[in-house]
């Protein structure tokens, strides 16, 4: 008791001993448990490869006798003596004689053979030697075998065929290979035909030779035909069910792809005993050599050794036992000192005031809130020191006027700032793109761990080169890099604009994030940095030009800060005035362009207010429109200024400028559509009722609509994308294609029918419609079934 409660209060000695002994057991049982599976699939192998073998003799021996009758059967045929019993009608008996000498011959060369028989369709005869001939035993089977020579379907050729006269479930009587006298596959009349018959005692002998098995009386092997009827055996035994053995071989052959394949399976076959069934099929034949065995006499020796085994694993598993108890308390050791350094006894691993399931789970506890208090404290030391470095730099940047050259170099060493004091100075600002969307959507963490991840790969990234920066979260919607170092030469800014592009990729890389940013002009000295900063958030704004992820230099922007005079293009104002009230969706568009394509050559405040302009001129056209139409235009345009304002590249702003225009335009269309709806139902009811009538034609529909026949074969042609004309025609063409069907009356009558007068014109547009003339479209129909 008192070990048990030592081992209780130690459970992770505990825990050593049950697994080290399980495992122990478990390599010994899964061992063991491989060796018996390898095992018994050898020993299935090895009867498999005998059943093999032993099959493989029997087909051959079956295939040497099919080939040896086959020989046999055609050098009969062949033989000029033999041919008179087949094709003479009543031979003289001389002749007779001679044949009948040449087939006995025949018939003494081989012990096996059991009767040949020519069978004369001419006279109805048969002409048999050996025990089919006269005065033998077996004579009368002579005429059952002419009677199955005469039926209409003839008896395979060139194949051993088993014959039983005493019925189908009594023995083989012989074995017959026919040769009939023609080739065709039907006996249409009484054809001449010669059978040679072998001794089934000599298939049954090599069965009865082969036949030693593990348990001859309860093991068997056997021949079976194509329907699954039992041919030979090679012992008295029964079969199995009959009918699960030929379902299991269909099975297992329908799986197989070799012609005559050997194969093995276990299958009960409708019994309680479990049996290793071996087959194979014989060439030619269709026949199939089937070996039965119990699957226990099989697997006999293996079962034995199993029980072996398990004498062993017993006395294993007790070694196994006392080999933990020894090896746990040795590895145990360092575990219970550990747990007395920390301060507590091995039996009481919860006195740390942690739930802990064992000594190690103690340990780890303690070590872990030990990691987890000098993670924070570090973590909140370094981020009281980021926020302290970003003050000093954001003070830096904003006032840098106010410091002298004393103080810039103090604060600079003081914060541990990784720039140069002696300048120069250039300034970046950055901005993500497309930010505030990611923001609002949501799951996307916030701006400051955005601006966080982008200073940390901008501060790798330039780093390595002769550039020293520092970044500031200016606590806004950018980010400010103040860059030193270089020779302040033009040089220097296309080396700072190469690193700037390698932080867009990798940030558009890793984030799926564009960064578009803004460099100035390089400051000698600390006391313009401010200025430089200015310098930056103004250029940063011509992005509406440039786009994302592009970078803004104070070179790039030169000629639009020059652009004072601001002149609205007055041409495309008038352009986009008509386009609108005349609904031209292209020349909106084009418009829309042409006024932001002029726009972009001035400075940012004008291309602002000529934006905003822009959309007071759309409302002022919308506006005019909805003066002069009885319905008005439902287009909500109260927020397109506030949209404008909202997008952040002049691609952006063509953008909605277009889908403004496209809304203005369908919802136009949709509106004129549903008048002119009306007036195309109208014309085609008007078509319908009176395409007889020869005189019908644009003018008069235009005349009874009380139109112009130019505005109503206008609206027409742009509502179906055809003319009135043709429209009448269609009309008139599917009308007479429907007399053509169902009435008698001659194509003349037809085509008056339907409001034509001249014949040829008829003629030339039905054939161009149906590709076919009238006459030969009625007389395709009458020969249709």
């Amino acid at each position: 008791m008192r070990i048990w409660q030592s081992y209780k209060s130690r459970k992770y000695l505990l825990r050593i001993v049950l697994s080290v002994t399980v495992l122990i057991v478990a390599m010994l049982f899964f061992g063991s448990l491989a060796l018996q599976m390898n095992a018994e699939r050898s020993a299935v192998r090895m009867q498999q490869e005998a059943s093999r073998k032993v099959m493989s003799q029997i087909r051959y021996n079956v295939s040497y006798m099919t080939d040896v009758l086959n020989n046999l059967a055609l050098s009969l045929y062949m033989d000029p003596n033999i041919e008179p019993l087949l094709s003479l009608r009543d031979p003289d008996e001389m002749t007779v004689i001679r044949s009948m000498n040449t087939l006995k011959q025949s018939y003494l060369s081989s012990s096996f053979l059991h009767s040949i028989l020519v069978y004369n369709g001419y006279d109805d005869v048969n002409y048999a030697v050996g025990e089919l001939g006269p005065n033998k035993p077996d004579a009368a089977m002579a005429d059952g075998l002419a009677a199955l020579l005469k039926r209409k379907m003839k008896l395979p050729r060139m194949r051993m065929l088993p014959m039983r006269f005493g019925g189908t479930e009594g023995p083989i009587d012989f074995f017959s290979l026919v040769l009939y006298q023609n080739f065709d596959s039907a006996n249409d009349s009484r054809e001449s035909a010669l059978v040679v018959n072998i001794k089934p005692e000599w298939l049954y002998d090599n069965l009865q030779a082969v036949n030693g098995f593990a348990e001859p009386d309860r093991s068997g092997i056997f021949m079976l035909d194509e329907d699954g009827n039992v041919l030979m055996s090679g012992s008295e035994r029964k079969l199995p069910d009959r009918e699960a053995l030929q379902a299991a071989l269909n099975r297992q052959n329908r799986s197989s792809e070799d012609p005559e394949p050997f194969g093995s399976f276990a299958s009960r076959l409708g019994g309680r005993e479990r049996l290793l069934v071996s087959y194979l099929n014989v060439k030619d034949t269709g026949w199939t050599i089937v070996s039965v065995q119990p699957y226990s006499a099989v697997l006999g020796g293996i079962r034995e050794m199993r029980v072996t085994s398990f004498f062993v694993m017993g006395a294993v598993l007790l070694l196994a036992v006392a080999l933990s108890v020894l090896l746990g308390h040795r590895l145990y050791k360092p575990v219970e000192r550990l747990v007395r350094q920390i301060g507590s006894e091995p039996g009481e691993p919860a006195s740390a005031g942690a739930a802990a399931s064992d000594e190690l789970s103690f340990a780890a506890n303690a070590y872990r809130s030990l990691v987890e208090k000098l993670q924070w404290a570090s973590s909140e030391r370094e981020r009281q020191k980021r926020i302290v470095r970003n003050d000093y730099l954001r003070t830096l940047i904003a006032s840098s006027p106010s410091l002298t050259a004393a103080e810039f170099a103090d604060h600079i060493a003081g914060n541990g700032l990784g720039i140069d004091p002696d300048g120069p100075f250039r300034l970046v600002l950055i901005r993500a793109d497309g930010l505030e969307e990611r923001l609002r959507a949501g799951n996307f963490g916030d701006r400051s761990l955005y601006h966080f991840a982008i200073g940390n790969i901008a501060e790798e990234i330039m780093r390595p080169g002769r550039f020293r920066c520092e970044i500031a979260d200016m606590r806004s919607d950018h980010l400010v890099m103040l860059v030193s170092g270089g020779t302040g030469e033009p040089g220097d800014q296309d080396d700072l604009i190469r690193l700037l592009r390698r932080i867009q990729e990798v940030v558009d890389r890793y984030y799926k994030l564009s960064l578009t940013m803004s460099v100035s002009d390089p400051a000698d000295g600390h006391e313009a940095i401010s200025q430089r900063y200015a310098e930056a958030i103004r250029i940063a704004m011509y992005k509406l030009l440039f786009g994302h992820g592009a970078i803004v230099t104070p070179g790039r922007v030169r000629s639009n800060d020059g652009q004072l005079e601001y002149v609205f293009p007055e041409e495309a104002e008038k352009k986009l005035a008509e386009s609108v009230r005349a609904n031209r969706l292209q020349d909106m568009e084009s418009a829309v362009d042409d006024i932001l394509n002029r726009l972009a050559v001035y400075h940012y405040d004008h291309i602002v207010h000529g934006i905003l302009h822009t959309v007071d001129l759309i409302k002022a056209a919308v506006r005019d429109v909805n003066r002069n139409r009885v319905v008005t235009l439902n287009v909500d345009l109260s927020s397109l200024s506030r949209q404008v304002l909202e997008k952040e590249t002049m691609g952006e702003i063509s953008a909605l400028f277009r889908s403004v225009c496209r809304d203005i335009y369908e919802t136009r269309c949709r509106l004129d559509g549903e008048k002119h709806s009306a007036l195309i139902d109208a014309i085609k009811e008007m078509i319908e009722l009176n395409y007889r009538d020869r005189n019908l034609s644009l003018q008069g529909i235009a005349a009874m609509l009380h139109l112009t026949p130019a505005y109503v074969g206008r609206m027409f042609k742009n509502s179906e994308q055809l003319s009135v004309g043709e429209y009448l025609n269609e009309v008139r063409l599917q009308r007479a294609r429907g007399y053509l069907e169902t009435r008698s009356f001659s194509v003349k009558e037809i085509m008056e029918l339907v409001g034509y007068v001249n014949e040829s014109t008829f003629f030339k547009l039905f054939k161009k419609s149906f590709g076919v003339t009238p006459k030969e479209y009625r007389l395709k129909r009458a020969l249709e079934p």
